[in-house]
C-alpha cells in the first residue's frame, strides 16, 4: 500500500524537500524530468504536480497529502473541504510591479499583465480602479512585460532578488501568503487500516 505525497511543480520544491528532509522523510531524485520519485521510506513515494492540475486531483479525490502555495486556492476560488494546516516555510506575498516608480494609482488607464486574474480583479475592483485598467493573462517570465515598457504586472515575490536584478520596483503589496499542506483523512486512515489488515489479519 503506496502512500502519495503531491508537492506542486515549483519554487515551493526546495523548502519542501527541506521540510521533510527535517521530518526524517529523504526524497531521492535520480532526474530532474522524473515526476514520481522515491523516499528512504518505501511505502511512501512523491509526485510532482502543476499547479494548474490540483483542482483535477482535489475534484476526483486523489489527495493522500499535498504542499501547494495558498495564491493557487485563492485565484482559483477553490473551497478547501480536507483538512488543512499553515506552513511557516517559503512566506510570500502578491505585489503589483513596475519599471519606475510612480503611483499608478495617478494613471487613467493601467495595463495590467498577470497570471492571478481572479486576484488582481478582486483588488482593483474594491480600490474603483477596475474601469480604468486591462489585465492580460501571461504565463512564465512576467517580469519582461515591463522590464522595457510602463505596463504593470502582478506577481508573487520571495526574496525580491528576480526584481532587482532586473530593475524592477514593487509599488504595492497586495497580500501576504504561506504554503498550506492539504490532507483527506478518509484516504490516509483507509490507507493505514489496510496496511494493518494485510499485514496482522490472517485469511
Amino acid at each position: 500500500m503506496k502512500f502519495i505525497i503531491y508537492i506542486s511543480k515549483g519554487r515551493n520544491f526546495k523548502e519542501i524537500e527541506l521540510f521533510l528532509k527535517n521530518k526524517k522523510l529523504k526524497i531521492y531524485k535520480k532526474n530532474k524530468r522524473k515526476l514520481y520519485l522515491k523516499t528512504n521510506k518505501k511505502n511512501i513515494i512523491i509526485i510532482i504536480i502543476k499547479n494548474i492540475d490540483f483542482k483535477n486531483y482535489l475534484k476526483n479525490n486523489l489527495i493522500d497529502l499535498m504542499f501547494i502555495g495558498l495564491d493557487v486556492i485563492i485565484n482559483k476560488s477553490i473551497n478547501l473541504f480536507l483538512n488543512y494546516k499553515f506552513l511557516k516555510i517559503n512566506l510570500f506575498n502578491l505585489s503589483i510591479i513596475s519599471n519606475n516608480n510612480y503611483k499608478f494609482f495617478n494613471y487613467k488607464k493601467l495595463n495590467f499583465w498577470t497570471k492571478y486574474k481572479k486576484i488582481l480583479k478582486n483588488y482593483l475592483e474594491y480600490k474603483n480602479i477596475l474601469k480604468f485598467s486591462k489585465i492580460k493573462n501571461i504565463n512564465g517570465s512576467i517580469e519582461n512585460m515591463c522590464i522595457f515598457n510602463k505596463n504593470l504586472i502582478l506577481d508573487i515575490i520571495s526574496s525580491g532578488n528576480t526584481i532587482k536584478s532586473n530593475k524592477l520596483f514593487k509599488l504595492k503589496n497586495i497580500i501576504n501568503l504561506k504554503n498550506i499542506i492539504i490532507y483527506n483523512n478518509n484516504i490516509i486512515f483507509n490507507k493505514i487500516f489496510k496496511f494493518m489488515e494485510n499485514r496482522y489479519v490472517k485469511n
